[in-house]
């Protein structure tokens, strides 16, 4: 008898396999940000079906899903889409959902860890820049870098909007992680 995990790579331990084969493009795979796999370059990114082989080569694979920040009243950044995110130390990471911390104190910087709630964090929300560019409908990737005791940069198609109403949508600029700007959810540094 053949080893489940060789003929049907996708199955993890304790799923029963099906009678007749299922096309893998009809599978919706779940990210295990557990499992890490080691590039050459150094580079970290998830697990394989962020990977696709496009021109010979494997390239990200971009979901059909919307770059947005949601920028809630008084808690984290909460940011969707195909994020690729820089850390301070250079390591670069790929995810779909993340949850920036905007108050400045959290010991999982930049993430969130809802220090926030011990440190009575208070921001209303407000979002006061003007859009720079047009909503766009196909997948888009955004890049965000943690400068070292600074902002988020970020480069690329990003929607960031509140509960309010307001929104702005723009090809880049800075974000707030230390919650002291005048300008949040934006950074006013020097």
């Amino acid at each position: 008898m053949e080893d489940a995990t060789k003929t049907w790579p996708y199955l993890r331990p304790g799923v029963a396999r099906q009678a007749d084969p299922v096309p893998t493009d009809d599978i919706e795979l779940k990210p295990d940000t557990e499992q890490l796999d080691q590039r050459s370059t150094g580079q970290k990114t998830l697990e394989r079906w962020f990977l696709e082989e496009r021109g010979g080569k494997r390239v990200l694979k971009r979901l059909e899903i919307a770059n947005e920040a949601l920028v809630t009243s008084g808690g984290p950044l909460k940011m969707t889409g195909n994020i690729t995110l820089i850390d301070e130390t250079g390591q670069v990471t790929h995810a779909n959902q993340l949850d920036f911390c905007r108050c400045g104190k959290s010991r999982n910087g930049p993430l969130c860890d809802n220090t926030h709630l011990d440190s009575e964090f208070l921001d209303k929300a407000g979002i006061s820049q003007a859009s720079d560019c047009l909503p766009v409908k196909r997948p888009q990737t955004v890049t965000v870098t943690c400068v070292k005791d600074g902002p988020l940069k970020f480069r690329g198609y990003l929607r960031i909007f509140n509960r309010k109403g307001q929104e702005c949508v723009t090809m880049q600029g800075t974000l707030c992680r230390c919650g002291k700007s005048s300008k949040k959810p934006f950074c006013d540094c020097g």
